[in-house]
């Protein structure tokens, strides 16, 4: 992957917060080994957590917002051919990638945790899904290999994101398209945060951590004017890998 070779700190991807913020974010990624938080984060999704995640998404509104994220307006997936849906969880974003992408593109959608995939399984019954189970930060995938990637909502699970961007920006095509959606730094992201045991990120701080790792903010996106007003929803952006 071509790209600036800016050298990367993980303490200033994670400054300390203040505030109501510290107090309800979450610190376990922080006292744990990786390794060790990991095996944590896949028993979680495996076990109940898991299995809340379709009723969060309707109480939250997320599973109905997704859809306008989602379109020609939105982040258009249309003329896209490979088409990877990273942590992909119950396949709630699988859903509208399937809904927009055109009928010979391929779709493959990689999970931690078995039990998500299984989950997706059932929820999406298509031909059209490859379901694998990955870890971002050690994809299984050549080079330039995709040109569209999603990334919504996994990595708020990696306490450094260097690795798995770096991860997801080298199996992405130059010229392709990725969508990250991630926890923010705000009262409501750190409530996300302590309920789901993972982090938030700083706006700014985590695009100097894309730019890094070549991948180009295009624009923001909102579920809807409020979220754009009151910065609810979490990060949402368009990127291009330079």
């Amino acid at each position: 992957m071509n790209g600036p070779s800016t050298l990367h700190d993980p303490n200033e991807i994670h400054k300390p917060r203040r505030g109501l913020r510290a107090v309800l974010e979450s610190k376990k990624h922080q006292r744990q080994p990786f390794a060790e938080y990991r095996r944590f984060v896949q028993h979680h999704y495996d076990g109940i957590a898991g299995k809340l995640t379709h009723v969060t998404g309707i109480l939250t509104g997320h599973a109905v917002l997704a859809g306008r994220v989602f379109r020609p307006s939105g982040f258009d997936v249309r003329g896209c051919k490979r088409i990877l849906d990273a942590g992909c969880g119950n396949g709630r974003y699988t859903k509208n990638i399937l809904r927009w992408a055109d009928p010979d593109a391929l779709i493959t959608a990689f999970d931690l945790s078995q039990s998500m995939l299984r989950r997706a399984r059932r929820y999406l019954k298509s031909s059209r899904i490859s379901h694998v189970a990955a870890d971002v930060t050690r994809l299984p995938y050549p080079d330039n290999f995709f040109d569209c990637v999603v990334c919504g909502w996994m990595l708020e699970h990696l306490p450094d994101p260097l690795p798995g961007l770096r991860e997801l920006a080298r199996v992405l095509q130059p010229a392709g398209k990725m969508l990250l959606m991630v926890t923010e730094d705000t009262v409501t992201g750190a409530v996300c945060s302590r309920m789901w045991h993972c982090r938030t990120y700083n706006r700014h701080e985590l695009r100097r951590v894309c730019d890094a790792c070549g991948l180009e903010w295009r624009r923001p996106l909102y579920f809807t004017r409020i979220h754009r007003v009151f910065r609810l929803g979490g990060i949402i952006v368009e990127l291009v890998k330079r």
